[in-house]
């Protein structure tokens, strides 16, 4: 499905600091041998998570990033001014017709809250890129 499959099953999310702009090297998830619409389900709970400000690996996080091998599939930035956030993908469609899902250690679902806090309607920036704004 789509054009981001590279052949490779292992997915890592990475992220860059907020305060220093610094590419931080260190995984902060592997997820071994699952399929590609697992990987951007598991991502839409990690870009819930990052936006809510659910986990401590999230300070002073500027954006994350979903890997397949070397290859980027999806980012997720946080406007710290706006509020706003942008979801960049190479599936971007697919990525929004799936649902939030759990990686391993993760809980709960975060769908409701980040409605809650977010507008449900997106905005396109471009044919990859969409933004949700705060309430």
């Amino acid at each position: 499905m789509g054009n981001y499959i590279t052949g490779d099953s292992n997915w890592h999310i990475y992220r860059r600091v907020l305060s220093t702009d610094e590419w931080v090297n260190v995984t902060l998830q592997t997820w071994p041998g699952i399929e590609p619409d697992e990987a951007l389900s598991r991502f839409k709970h990690e870009a819930f998570s990052f936006a809510l400000g659910k986990h401590v690996e999230f300070v002073d996080t500027k954006a994350i990033y979903l890997y397949n091998g070397t290859t980027r599939v999806a980012k997720v930035l946080l406007d710290p001014e706006s509020g706003q956030i942008q979801v960049w993908s190479t599936a971007i469609r697919q990525w929004l017709s799936l649902e939030e899902k759990l990686a391993p250690k993760r809980y709960p679902l975060l769908q409701t809250e980040y409605y809650s806090k977010y507008v449900r309607k997106y905005a396109w920036i471009n044919t990859q890129t969409i933004a949700y704004v705060k309430k």
